[in-house]
Parts: structure tokens; sequence; C-alpha cells
């Protein structure tokens, strides 16, 4: 069985003996996509904030299960929400997992790339312009 990798997202927990491995990955946002059919991702919001049903809770936690556990079903995820602890913990589980897949959006950021600092007057630079420094002589 595949181990959680934190460093890709991935969320590992145990039930039963078992070994599971959650992670919303670029594959299973696609998935999410179409199967809610979302414009785009940042639509997720709104399909768990809208006082998400079971059936909702469920798709989503077999979508994160799926990447590393291909053939998992919505039986088998239902099953698993059970062993888990039911609704409460799994939906704090599929939480966990979006924060650690917009991280930026968790922290209250934008999700957007930095922008770069605006460069000092007089700062020399690095283009075709920019002055050498060079190493002084002694």
């Amino acid at each position: 069985m595949t181990s959680a990798n934190p460093q890709r997202g991935q969320l590992g927990f145990e039930v039963g003996g078992e070994n599971w491995v959650f992670a919303f990955t670029t594959n299973a946002l696609c998935v999410v996509e179409e199967e809610f059919d979302l414009k785009d991702i940042s639509q997720l919001e709104t399909v768990l904030s809208d006082s998400p049903s079971l059936r909702t809770i469920r798709k989503l936690f077999r979508i994160g299960l799926t990447d590393c556990h291909p053939e998992m079903s919505d039986l088998e995820a239902g099953q698993i929400m059970e062993a888990v602890g039911g609704l409460e913990p799994s939906l704090e589980l599929i939480m966990r997992a979006v924060e650690t897949a917009f991280p930026e959006a968790a922290r209250g950021g934008t999700g957007s790339p930095p922008k770069r600092a605006p460069k000092a007057k007089g700062a020399r630079g690095t283009g075709r312009t920019s002055t050498s420094r060079g190493a002084k002589q002694a």
C-alpha cells in the first residue's frame, strides 16, 4: 500500500489496520470539477459551504482517496468514513486536504504567484544596461 507524502499534499490515516492516503492532487481536483460540474476549482468553496449533503461529502471523500487508491468506490468510501468516525471527522479530513492543496488560500493569501518587489532607485540591475561591478584590484 502507498504511504503518504506530506510534501505532495498527501494525508495518511489508518483505519482497521489498513493505511489510506488522502489528497486533492491535480487529477483529483479535475475529477471534482467534472463530478460537480464546476466552471473552475474556485467554485469548490461553494460546494463545501452550502451545507453539503452526505452524498457530496462521500463523493469528495472518494475522490480524495482515488489518486492513491484508484479502485475506490462510493460504497467503500462510505465504509471508510464510518470507520473514521462518521460525518464530522470525514469532513474535517476533506477540509485539511483542501487546505493542503491550496496553502495560500488557507493562510488568507490570494493563491496567485508573488509579485516582484519594486526596484530601488539607483540600484544596480542585471540587464544589458547595468554596469559591471567587477573585482577590485589591490
